[in-house]
């Protein structure tokens, strides 16, 4: 049994480690993107505080319509310091899910995208997709979602095959032994190291799933909150179909847009102004317009509280993060999970070294295995060698007993 659990991990760790190793990689790098994002672009996605107020997002809405003719604000994020810009998405009357730029919330002057987008968006297709045809619907998320899957293995049969038979220290479980060279110590950094970011990769890997299968997250849905997963729309299915095709395009199925300013403002009574970000989007004439806000002490940027306005601004449903059962704060949070985020700065930190730690594994998986081999192949030629010595001897024996008869 051992054996067989061995071979499978060392067969899983040649084929899924490449994977895994640029999946490793590209996750550490996408923890940083806000940061770096943030450093590069000043003036964009900061703004000189000013006295005057800021702008309603009907006003920025409306100020965007001049700014930006022939587009239209898809989505709206007012964020609560007042020397953050705001953040809109906008998009063509077409298919597609449209740009995200930054606009200053005093004037609603357009200050363009945040500069690295481009680069981190090629590091996150690759992140999940490996850059392949089809993006989410092609071969790229199937390979991705396996080889979460063969990490999940990876880490549960290390740790069986690690599991002392007899008493070992605290030392020989925690402590690498950087004194060794060759072969212990890659093995002492593969299994000490292992056993570091054990419960980190396994968090990471089932995190994962969510987005590579959805039998896996129906399931954990079901599992956690007790209820089913919400339906969603077809993968690939366009933004622009049907009545609402005609409702954005200006066809016959064009309604009014309903204001947010009575909603946004009684938002901002029920919370005293208090919030981080707030995310909203244009609805129609007797719509329900819905918000999702970020507290400012919010454990991270997916503890989001839920409120649902009418259009003249009663509210109508709130569904705040604190209330929520703990399934239903895991099921909102598993990007937050994925990323270490969920567990303050200090699971940032960890989950980002440990995710550009994985090649760590690959390589000294590799020369472990290829030692294996040279090992084997020393030993074969040396038992060879030794048949041969014996056969020799054997053969010198034989030949002396007649000549000493014949004496």
């Amino acid at each position: 049994m051992r054996s067989l659990l061995f071979r499978l991990h060392w067969l899983l760790g040649l084929t899924a480690g490449l994977v895994l190793m640029v999946v490793g990689v590209t996750g550490g790098v996408l923890s940083l993107e806000d940061e770096v994002t943030a450093l590069l672009s000043p003036g964009i996605i900061d703004v000189q505080a000013r006295e005057v107020p800021r702008l309603t997002p009907d006003a920025l809405v409306a100020r965007l319509s001049e700014e930006a003719p022939g587009r239209r604000v898809t989505l709206l994020v007012m964020n609560g310091a007042p020397d953050r810009a705001a953040r809109v998405r906008l998009a063509d009357d077409g298919p597609g899910r449209g740009s995200d730029t930054y606009v200053d919330p005093y004037d609603g002057r357009i200050l363009g995208p945040a500069r690295g987008e481009a680069f981190f968006g090629v590091v996150q297709r690759l992140h999940r997709w490996l850059v392949l045809p089809g993006n989410g619907d092609g071969w790229g998320r199937t390979i991705t979602g396996a080889s979460a899957l063969a990490l999940v293995y990876l880490a549960l049969s290390g740790l069986y095959l690690r599991w002392p038979k007899g008493r070992s220290g605290w030392r020989t479980w925690l402590k690498p032994a950087l004194g060794r060279r060759g072969r212990p110590l890659y093995w002492s950094l593969h299994a000490v190291v292992g056993t570091w970011v054990l419960v980190l990769y396994l968090v990471m890997a089932l995190t994962g799933l969510w987005w590579s299968y959805g039998w896996y997250r129906d399931g954990m849905t079901l599992l956690l909150t007790g209820r089913p997963a919400a339906a969603a729309p077809p993968r690939g299915a366009k933004a622009g179909d049907g009545k609402t095709a005609g409702a954005k395009a200006g066809g016959p199925g064009r309604r009014t847009p309903a204001p947010l300013d009575p909603a946004f403002a009684a938002f901002a009574a029920a919370t005293g102004g208090r919030y981080a970000t707030a995310t909203l989007g244009p609805a129609r004439e007797g719509e329900t317009i819905r918000i999702r806000a970020v507290a400012p002490d919010a454990a991270h940027f997916q503890a989001r509280d839920e409120w649902r306005f009418r259009p003249d601004g009663t509210l109508e449903a709130r569904d705040l993060y604190a209330d929520r059962t703990l399934g239903a704060r895991l099921t909102g949070s598993v990007l937050a999970l994925h990323q270490g985020r969920f567990f303050g700065p200090a699971g940032t930190v960890a989950f980002t070294l440990a995710a550009l730690a994985m090649p760590l594994f690959g390589v000294t998986g590799l020369l472990l295995y290829l030692g294996r081999r040279r090992s084997r192949r020393r030993h074969a030629t040396a038992a060879v060698q030794g048949a041969a010595q014996g056969a020799a001897k054997g053969a010198a024996k034989g030949a002396a007993k007649p000549a000493a008869e014949v004496a």
